[in-house]
């Protein structure tokens, strides 16, 4: 009998016993309020009865809901996943006169748009403001905001200094989102030449510009005639942003940092760049920041106000210049300063020549230190500091009536001090952003593993409000559409990807101490599988610097460590995943923690000497012995500091080897940062960093090679027809298939062609492999876009063949290009090799492909294709040609030992092999077919007949395949030749990969692991392949591109296959993730832009009716047919009424611990369903139950054993997150959504694509309607499932792999209906 928990609700796991125990996700409170809240919504917007509108309904809101509860974050949350916005108040907007919009509706609309915007959902909004209606929204924001900075007065309810961080918080969301088009019409008005104008009345700065820009003075002549109706704005804020600096009201000091957060955003992109940068130059916003008094306070507010006007600083002074936008090299910024100061000593010269004849004549390099400039300037009164600033441009009358001492004196002028102050920063040297990064340490130490900035960017997307309605701000680059010039690019980058892996880092560090358990006195009371306690820690070596340089060249240290008390198991890991080149983080366990990272240099053997790292045999006795390097920038400030670092580290903690690449990511951008090659052809280098015509990377070509493309003519018929109505094959259709595109305006034929294949005559061993796949329109229009030079971008929705498409792309161009090589790369290894087997079945030489990185040993196929792999295969090849060479010479009845080598090959080739046809093949066109028959010297050389038919034409062609194949022999012994010269293996591995390999396959990661010494190899490559491309990391797509000196060969073309409307790379600190957008793709950054892509519109993975659940996020995408009509596609699912179903379920979502959601319910009824799958006679390998939190997986993991492994029968099904599950699928799904209270990261429409592509057959969604369905970004998907009701119908009397002709279905109520059915047939089937 099975156990009785089996139709009720006992016998939970370990970890559903935990959440059964822990209270409800949210506080009574905050339950209540939204309890509350969605009772109005149902009243007035959600309701049967339609949207019952009025303006004092929005009024209520306002006061009692959200001012009322202080801005709460869960009001707000609650009211914009109920589509406060969609249906109630732009939908009332777009239907009401702008004079009677009351200023509590605006000021609703922009609350909601910068609750959206801090979601990630903000584009769904964009959608529905079209046409003219964001221009009239954002004219009315504009005028309300002049009303708060006048007045100082509350704005629709809302107190003035909130009303500026809501309008200043829809700015950011605005200026994020300029590749709309609305948006950027009625945001660039704000930040034009007419910008100028407001600059100080000597106009000194302003004049300097049009000196050097000529066209721009013909520029403002015209604008001033059509004045902008909103230039205005900024200026105006600028004052406003000034005045509240200097206040002394705390809450101002939120406000301040956030409004510098929408500065260094306009100051990141040059087009918001160009004309504001030298406002905020002239209003001396940097000075006034630094003298204001929150820059001085240690509150932990004003320490975040300091972070931001430091990045602020390194935009207004970055090394670009800012009407051209031309990147500036090292070179040309120091130019630049000395330039300024020199012009500096020229005025002072020609002003004071006796008082400032000493700083005339200083050196521009002394001058760039603030205390000798300030020392100089002190030889001028106050009236003359005056006049000389104001001849150099700087601001000597303050804006605004300043209050604070010593700022602003009388009549409004600054104080002496200050305009020192300004002289200082203006001429200062200043870092290059490669300077600063050359000395920043690729391994995080405890200054930023435990810094605030790791803490708050972990905490962000929960962060609440606390004394003004401000979204939080962080310290840390964005990564939007542009960027300055590459080196700020990869500065953003380096800093960015630098703070992602010191989370990830910190949070192995914690989790090794909880599990260690360090005691008071030094030991430790557990155990941890990946960190261990120190035998010894030494170090051995201190190398001195090297000239110029103060670090010392090389630390060395020895670490020991004892695995004497571990399981075998875990001393296997220990030998094999650490090894040299790999990444060690040492760690003390006492307070205060100090962490220091070192790369594994070799290991030791008991006498201290360095063990070869390809011996064989493992390491014997317990204790392992390691030397390692040091960050030699880090121990020199060590050494500086009084503590004693390196003698407090006890325990040693490796990294899994997916995880631990960091390292060679952060030193591979470094050194690109300190390139002074062009890392990218010219072609692409504009559109990457988002300027330039998008479209021009799109470069067409009218002779395309498909090779084998097309499966028939009528095949080419069906692609072209519609575009091409007159298509003309020369003769009959043939591959390889060439085909010339006439331009479509001309209205020209379509003209197919075939090249002549290399005939071998009548020789199996080498015939072609033939492509089989009929490719659909769009397919084929994706290969002939990545047939040419340029750019292309294939967006791939679920089961349209991506990687038919890939392999074929790289088919194609192996063939059209014999002489150039293809760089292969996917994010995963899983994805490469799944398409490098299937390259491997095409008709492309085995000599010419190389696998490199780690996963090639899993590859399915008969030869090896890593580097030792392919010099094996070469060895062998070669030894398997001189046979056949030994053999030919037999034939011919020439003594000798010509088999001995390639070269004793060449020459018996050169004397024997040509000298006897060269003579025959003269003679041929004149002899009948007898004598081309018995005139052929090679007939012994063959063990089949050669010569079958009579027909002279086909005996001369006979005779030239079979010369052809035995040529061919001698032509791969020539490139075979290299590897018998070369004796040493890495010499033979290098050799193949620089010169041989024709297709060479890696993962991202290897990409940027190998980098410098790709380089240093010379490797070259014309084409870059990226599968993949959508999970990919913006910086992890870049190094791939730059893995070749530009001296000689460049990338002529990259094609990148992926789906941006699917989950983006995995990042998982919450702030990076979405506060500074570091999930997002170079692939999706593209598609923003308005490249051009090829969108593939037939799916063959799943039935039509599931696709329908997704196909609304694609252009077109509809079935592949008859493919997806027959066979099990066009069968009922048995058991199951529909092939897709929502059960709605009233269970409640649980929080254990941090992120870790669970359901109990849920867990219970996806596990109940599952058994019932089974019963019926479901293979357990064709069920996947995906969820969409880690905290449930575990839960369904504890609930399947307690219910399934009492009876092997039930076996265990596929278990995973939706995230763990991208790029595979099941033919059945059931899904747990886990969340109750809100939606959830499911609201990401790109994981609800996902999760609902996996199942072919049929697909069953758990979950709260309630929630669910109330979520505007989700309501096409719900609104689909819902077709077929929200319980779950059930026709239990069925089996697997039978079909029934009348059906009788049962509705299962609950998850103790559920449980009872499953225990009945449980029941039934032990009897």
């Amino acid at each position: 009998m099975p156990p009785k928990s089996s139709s009720g609700r006992g016998g939970r796991g370990q970890r559903g016993r935990k959440a059964a125990q822990q209270p409800r996700a949210t506080a009574g409170a905050n339950s209540a309020e939204m309890d509350e809240i969605e009772v109005l919504a149902n009243k007035l917007w959600l309701g049967n009865k339609g949207v019952k509108w009025s303006d004092e309904s929005v009024a209520d809101i306002m006061r009692t809901h959200i001012v009322g509860k202080q801005y709460a974050r869960s009001s707000l949350q609650t009211l914009e996943r109920l589509q406060y916005f969609e249906l109630y108040l732009w939908a009332n907007y777009l239907s009401t006169d702008d004079t009677l919009v009351s200023d509590a509706h605006v000021m609703s609309i922009l609350l909601m748009a910068n609750e959206k915007y801090q979601q990630g959902v903000i584009t769904s909004m964009w959608g529905a403001m079209e046409g003219e209606a964001f221009g009239r929204l954002f004219d009315r924001v504009v005028c309300m905001t002049r009303s708060i900075l006048s007045t100082g007065t509350d704005i629709g309810f809302v107190d003035a200094l909130s009303a500026r961080s809501v309008v200043v918080q829809f700015l950011i969301a605005c200026f994020g989102s300029l590749e709309t088009e609305n948006v950027r019409t009625a945001c660039m008005a704000l930040t034009s030449l007419a910008l100028w104008e407001h600059i100080d009345d000597t106009r000194v700065l302003v004049e300097a510009e049009f000196e050097r820009m000529p066209q721009l003075r013909k520029f403002a002549k015209h604008l001033k005639k059509k004045p902008s109706v909103n230039g205005d704005l900024l200026p105006a804020l600028l004052r406003d942003f000034i005045a509240m600096l200097f206040t002394g009201d705390s809450r101002c000091l939120t406000y301040c940092t956030k409004f510098i957060e929408l500065l260094v955003d306009l100051e990141s992109q040059l087009a918001t760049r160009r004309y504001v940068n030298l406002l905020l130059v002239d209003y001396q916003i940097l000075d006034l920041c630094q003298v204001s008094e929150w820059y001085r306070n240690d509150l932990l507010v004003a320490k975040r106000f300091r972070d931001m006007v430091g990045m602020l600083r390194g935009r207004v002074y970055f090394q670009v210049d800012d009407v051209s936008g031309l990147a500036m090299t090292e070179a040309e910024a120091k130019d630049r300063h000395y330039r300024h100061v020199a012009e500096l000593q020229i005025m002072a010269f020609r002003v004071f020549p006796r008082e400032l004849e000493a700083l005339a004549l200083s050196s521009v390099a002394a001058l760039g230190d603030s205390a000798v400039l300030t020392e100089h300037l002190e030889a001028l009164d106050d009236s003359g500091l005056r006049r000389l600033a104001g001849l150099v441009g700087i601001r000597t009358r303050s804006l605004l009536p300043i209050t604070a001492s010593g700022i602003v004196q009388e009549e409004g002028m600054y104080g002496r001090e200050f305009v020192l102050d300004a002289f200082a920063e203006r001429y200062r040297v200043r870092a290059t952003v490669a300077d600063q990064v050359r000395e920043i340490s690729p391994y995080p130490s405890e200054s930023l593993l435990f810094s605030e900035i790791i803490t708050e960017t972990d905490q962000f997307s929960k962060q609440q409000f606390s004394d003004t309605i401000s979204y939080p701000v962080l310290p840390v680059p964005k990564l939007n559409l542009q960027f300055l010039t590459l080196h700020d690019y990869l500065a953003r980058c380096f800093e960015l990807y630098r703070l992602e892996c010191a989370y990830d880092i910190r949070e192995n560090i914690e989790d090794a101490v909880r599990r260690l358990q360090p005691n008071d006195v030094g030991g430790f009371d557990g155990w941890a599988r990946m960190a261990m306690p120190m035998h010894s820690f030494n170090v051995v070596d201190v190398q001195k610097p090297r000239v110029g340089e103060r670090a010392p060249s090389k630390v060395r240290a020895d670490i020991c460590i004892d695995l004497a008390n571990y399981a075998e198991s875990v001393v296997m890991e220990w030998d094999s995943e650490v090894r040299p080149r790999d990444v060690l983080i040492l760690f003390g366990s006492r307070n205060p923690r100090f962490v220091r990272g070192c790369e594994v240099e070799c290991r030791l053997d008991i006498n201290g000497k360095p063990v070869d790292e390809f011996a064989s045999g493992r390491p014997s006795g317990t204790l392992r012995n390691l030397r390692v390097l040091f960050d030699t920038h880090q121990y020199q400030v060590d050494l500086a500091s009084d503590k004693d670092v390196y003698a407090s580290l006890n325990v040693v903690m490796r990294r899994r080897p997916q995880e631990n690449n960091f390292k060679a990511v952060l030193e591979t951008v470094r050194d690109l940062m300190t390139s002074s090659v062009d890392l990218l052809p010219e072609w692409l280098t504009s559109t990457f960093l988002g300027y330039g015509d998008p479209k021009a990377l799109v470069r067409g070509s009218e002779r395309v090679y498909f090779g084998d493309t097309f499966v028939s003519a009528d095949h080419v018929r069906e692609t072209f027809a519609d575009q091409y109505p007159d298509i003309i094959f020369d003769e009959v259709f043939g591959k390889p298939c060439v085909i010339e595109f006439p331009s479509l305006d001309s209205g020209g034929s379509l003209r197919v062609t075939s090249e002549p294949a290399v005939d071998f005559g009548p020789i199996e061993s080498i015939r072609r492999k033939e492509n089989t796949v009929r490719f659909t329109c769009a397919q084929v229009a994706a290969i002939r876009a990545a047939s040419q030079p340029g750019l292309a971008l294939v967006v791939g929705p679920p089961g349209t063949g991506k990687t038919d498409v890939a392999v074929q792309i790289i088919s194609n161009l192996y063939h059209a290009h014999p002489r150039q090589t293809i760089l292969l790369l996917t994010h995963s290894n899983q994805a490469l090799n799944q398409l490098f087997e299937k390259i491997i079945a095409l008709d492309i030489e085995p000599r010419h492909l190389l696998r490199l990185g780690h996963g090639e040993e899993d590859l399915d196929a008969e030869e090896r294709y890593s580097k030792a792999g392919r010099v094996e295969s070469y060895l062998e090849r070669r030894r398997e040609l001189l046979a056949l060479v030994q053999r030919l010479a037999e034939a011919l009845d020439i003594p000798g030992d010509f088999g001995y080598t390639c070269d004793n090959a060449r020459l018996f080739f050169i004397a024997h092999v040509r000298m006897r046809w060269e003579p025959y093949y003269r003679r041929i066109s004149a002899m009948d077919v007898e004598n081309v028959v018995a005139g052929f010297p090679f007939t012994r050389f063959f063990d089949i007949p050669i010569f079958t038919s009579s027909d002279r034409a086909a005996a001369i062609r006979v005779a030239e395949g079979c010369y052809r194949y035995i040529e061919s022999i001698f032509d791969e012994l020539g490139d075979i030749q290299p590897f018998e010269l070369l004796r040493n293996n890495s010499e033979r591995s290098n050799y193949l990969l620089t010169n041989q390999a024709r297709i060479v396959a890696m993962t991202c990661t290897h990409a940027a692991l190998k980098r410098s010494e790709l380089i240093k190899l010379g490797f070259r490559y014309d084409t870059v392949v990226m599968e993949e491309a959508a999970q990919v990391l913006d910086i992890e797509t870049f190094i791939p591109l730059t893995l070749q000196s530009r001296r000689g060969r460049e990338l002529k073309r990259l094609v990148m296959i992926g789906d941006h409307n699917q989950l983006p790379p995995v990042v998982k600190n919450s702030g990076l993730r979405s506060y500074a957008n570091m999930e997002q793709s170079l692939f999706t950054r593209m598609v923003r832009l308005g490249v051009p892509y090829i969108e593939l519109n037939r799916q063959a993975r799943a039935r039509p009716e599931i696709a329908s659940l997704y196909r609304w996020r694609y252009r077109g995408l509809a079935d592949l047919e008859p493919h997806v009509m027959t066979g099990e596609f066009g069968s009922k699912t048995p058991g199951f009424v529909s092939t897709f179903q929502f059960v709605n379920l009233a269970g409640e979502e649980s929080e254990p611990s941090r992120y870790f959601y669970q359901n109990l319910d849920e867990a219970e009824f996806v596990v109940a369903l599952y058994q019932y799958m089974r019963l019926l006679g479901y293979p357990a390998e064709r069920i996947a139950i995906l969820t969409t939190y880690n905290g449930q997986r575990a839960l369904i993991r504890d609930v399947l054993d307690r219910r399934c492994k009492w009876l092997p029968y039930f076996g265990q099904p596929q278990v995973a997150t939706v995230d763990q599950y991208q790029g595979q699928q099941s033919d059945y799904v059931i899904l747990s959504l886990v969340r109750t209270r809100n939606v959830g990261h499911i609201r990401d429409l790109r994981r609800l694509t996902v999760a609902l592509s996996r199942a072919r057959l049929g697909l069953y969604v758990v979950g709260c309607r309630r929630v669910f369905e109330t979520c505007f970004e989700l309501q096409v998907a719900v609104q689909r499932l819902l077709a077929n009701g929200d319980q779950l119908l059930l026709c239990p009397d069925e089996r697997f792999g039978e079909q029934a002709d009348a059906r009788k279905a049962v509705v299962v109520e609950g998850v103790e209906d559920m449980g009872r059915l499953v225990y009945k047939m449980i029941e039934e089937h032990l009897e």
